[in-house]
C-alpha cells in the first residue's frame, strides 16, 4: 500500500454505533448538582471579576471628565472677564482721542 492508500483508509467514514447519541447525552446529563451549581458560581464569579474593573476604570475616566469640563469652564469664564476688561479698555481709549 501507498501513502494515499493509507490516508484514504485511515479517513474512510464509518457509521456511528446505534446508541452513540445515547452514550453522548447520558455522559453529559448526568453530572451532579452540586457540581454544576459549583461551575456556575465559578462562571458567575469570573464574570463579576472581569466587570467590576471595568467599571471602576469608566467611573474614574468619567470623573477626570468632568474635572477637565469644570477647569475648562473656568478657564472660558476668566477669558470672557479678561476679554471684556481688554474690550472697554479700547473703547475708553477710542472715545477720548476721538
Amino acid at each position: 500500500m501507498n501513502f494515499e492508500d493509507d490516508l484514504r483508509e485511515a479517513l474512510r467514514h464509518e457509521p456511528a454505533p446505534p446508541d452513540f447519541a445515547a452514550k453522548v447525552l447520558a455522559r453529559t446529563s448526568h453530572r451532579p448538582p452540586i457540581r454544576r451549581a459549583a461551575v456556575l458560581a465559578l462562571v458567575a464569579a469570573l464574570a463579576i471579576a472581569a466587570i467590576i474593573p471595568s467599571a471602576a476604570h469608566q467611573y474614574r475616566e468619567r470623573q477626570r471628565a468632568l474635572e477637565a469640563k469644570d477647569q475648562l469652564m473656568a478657564a472660558l469664564a476668566i477669558t470672557r472677564t479678561q476679554l471684556q476688561q481688554a474690550k472697554e479698555k479700547i473703547r475708553r481709549n477710542t472715545r477720548s482721542k476721538i
